[in-house]
C-alpha cells in the first residue's frame, strides 16, 4: 500500500466565524468553523486546514481557542495558518494542537523564517501556502500576500523552489483566481507546479466536480485537495467522493469508522500517565486522547512526578537536535535513561520515538537516549525502480504485522509524517512496518517496557486510537 491521496477540508476564519467567498473577496459569514470541521470529520476528511484569514492585516493568529476545542473532539491532523511570523508563534499553535504550521506572507516577506522554523520543528512540519494569481504571459503566476489582497512580485514556480531549498516540508498551491467560483481548478498551474516539487504537493481553488480531483489526485506529484467552497455549499460530499475515487484505483483511504470519536467507554480509565513536557510541539493532542479514554494526565519536566506515574509518554514534531537539547536543558536524559532502566515503560510517538534510539543523523549526528539499539536516517528519495519518491512521507499509510508480534487492528491507516526513519534494529524489536517506494520501513516498535509508534496513533482516528490505549495497557500491566 502507498500513502493514500489526502481530502483537506480548508476552513477560512474571521473571528470565530466560518467564512468564503470569491477570489479571496466579498467574503460571506458561513457558520461556525468548529462545527463544520466536526461534520467533515464526521465525513471522512483527511485532514483539517484552519486559516485565520485576517491574521496578517493584525499582525496574529486568533485560532488558538477554536484549535483546542477543536482538537478535544477530532482526532485527525490539523494544519494551522494565518499571521505566524516567528518560532514562537508556531510554537503557541503547536502546543495548543496544531500538527502542522502554514505559513504565507511572512515567509515571502522574510525567507530565512522557513529555514528558522525547519530546524526548530523539522521540515515535516512546515507547510508553505502560495496563493497564485495568473499575470500577463504564458504559465506565469505571481505570489499574493495577505490572503490574497496584496501583490509581492515573486514569481510562483520560482518561489516554489525556492521554498524547498529552504527546509519547507509540504507546499499548500492556492489558485486566487478560480477559489470560490466553482469553475474548476487552474490546471496549468497545476501541472508547472507538479514539475517542480519533491515535497508533497496540495492544491485548491475552484475544485467542484469529482471527475476535476480525480483528473488531480491522478497526478503522482499531487498529495492532496484542498476543499472549501465546494464542501460548505455541499456540491462535494467527502464520503461519497472518496467512494467514487476509489473506483478509480487511486489509493484512498476508506473506513468503516471515519475516525471520527464519541465513544463511551474509557480502556484507560485510572491509569496515571507522565507526558514529557520539553517543548516539542503537540503534546496538547495526545492529552486530549489519552484524557478522552479515561487517562489520568501530567503534563510535567519534573522527574519527581515522572517517577511517580505508571507510564512515561514521549510526543514531539521538531528536529531531533533541538529535542536533545531541550532534555539536556532541562536535565532530563539521564535521569529518564536510569528510571526506564529500572522498569518504568515508556512509549514514544514519532520524533519521541526516535530519540530512543542511538543517534540521528538529522542536521548533523545527535546521540539519543540510547535505550533502543539503532539510527534514525533520512528515507530515500528514490522508489526500488529509480523513480523520485515525495519526501516527507506525509499522510496516511497502513501497518502491516512484523512477525505477529502483535495484531493489527481492522483496517488499520495511520498518519504519518515525517523525514527519517529507524534502520539497523533488532527485527525481535519490530512489531509493525509500513511500505513506501517498495522498501519496508519501521512504523513501530517495542520491547519489554519500551514501546514507540513512528506514526501519530493520537491523530489516526478510531484505529490509532485503539491501538494506543492497547500498547499502553500491555506496558502498564504485562
Amino acid at each position: 500500500m502507498t500513502l493514500c491521496k489526502r481530502l483537506i477540508a480548508r476552513l477560512d476564519i474571521k473571528g470565530n466565524r466560518l467564512i468564503k467567498g470569491i477570489r479571496f473577496e466579498g467574503l460571506r459569514v458561513l457558520g461556525d468553523p468548529i462545527e463544520a470541521s466536526l461534520s467533515y470529520a464526521a465525513s471522512g476528511a483527511d485532514e483539517i486546514l484552519y486559516i485565520d484569514a485576517v491574521a496578517s492585516l493584525y499582525g496574529r493568529n486568533g485560532l488558538a481557542d477554536a484549535l483546542r476545542k477543536t482538537s478535544r473532539k477530532i482526532f485527525i491532523p490539523i494544519t494551522v495558518g494565518g499571521g505566524v511570523r516567528s518560532v514562537e508563534n508556531a510554537a503557541a499553535l503547536l502546543a495548543a494542537g496544531a500538527d502542522k504550521i502554514a505559513v504565507n506572507t511572512a515567509a515571502l516577506q522574510r525567507p530565512d523564517l522557513i529555514r528558522e522554523l525547519v530546524e526548530a520543528f523539522g521540515s515535516q512540519c512546515i507547510v508553505i501556502s502560495v496563493q497564485a494569481r495568473r499575470t500577463s504571459g504564458n504559465n506565469s503566476w505571481e505570489a499574493m500576500t495577505e490572503t490574497g489582497r496584496e501583490r509581492s512580485g515573486v514569481n510562483v514556480l520560482s518561489w516554489i523552489e525556492k521554498v524547498q531549498e529552504l527546509g519547507a516540508g509540504e507546499i499548500l498551491l492556492t489558485s486566487v483566481d478560480q477559489d470560490g467560483t466553482f469553475k474548476g481548478a487552474d490546471f496549468s498551474l497545476i501541472e508547472e507546479a507538479s514539475k517542480r516539487v519533491s515535497v508533497p504537493l496540495v492544491v485548491g481553488g475552484g475544485l467542484t466536480q469529482a471527475s476535476d480531483v480525480k483528473d488531480v489526485l491522478s497526478n503522482p506529484s499531487i498529495s492532496g485537495v484542498s476543499l472549501g467552497a465546494a464542501l460548505h455549499y455541499k456540491k462535494l460530499e467527502i464520503d461519497t467522493l472518496k467512494e467514487e475515487l476509489s473506483t478509480y484505483n487511486l489509493p484512498i483511504r476508506l473506513d468503516e469508522s471515519k475516525h471520527f470519536i464519541l465513544k463511551k467507554q474509557k480502556p484507560l480509565i485510572g491509569i496515571n500517565i507522565g507526558i514529557v513536557d520539553y517543548g516539542m510541539g503537540n503534546q496538547q493532542s495526545l492529552i486530549n486522547a489519552l484524557e478522552l479514554m479515561g487517562a489520568i494526565v501530567h503534563l510535567s519536566d519534573q522527574i519527581s512526578v515522572l517517577e511517580e506515574v505508571e507510564l512515561i509518554a514521549l510526543p514531539g514534531v521538531g528536529a531531533f537536535g533541538e529535542a536533545m537539547s531541550q532534555l539536556k536543558s532541562r536535565d532530563l536524559v539521564d535521569k529518564l535513561v536510569r528510571i526506564v532502566k529500572e522498569g518504568k515503560p515508556i512509549l514514544g510517538i514519532c520524533l519521541g520515538m526516535q530519540i530512543l534510539f542511538e543517534r540521528s543523523e538529522e542536521f548533523g549526528e545527535t546521540k539519543g537516549l540510547c535505550l533502543l539499539n539503532g539510527d534514525i536516517k533520512g528515507m530515500p528519495d528514490v522508489d526500488t525502480n529509480g523513480k523520485r519518491l515525495v519526501i516527507p512521507h506525509t499522510g496516511w499509510n497502513q501497518l502491516n504485522d512484523h512477525r505477529k508480534i502483535q495484531k493489527s487492528p481492522k483496517g488499520s491507516y495511520q498518519y504519518f509524517v515525517h523525514s527519517f526513519t529507524a534502520t539497523n534494529i533488532e527485527d525481535s524489536v519490530c512489531s509493525y512496518t509500513f511500505n513506501y517506494g517498495n522498501y519496508d520501513f519501521v512504523a513501530a516498535v517495542i520491547s519489554r517496557n519500551i514501546a514507540g509508534f513512528q506514526f501519530h496513533p493520537e491523530r489516526s482516528g478510531e484505529c490509532g486510537l485503539e491501538l494506543l490505549a492497547n500498547t499502553i495497557k500491555e506496558l502498564v500491566f504485562n
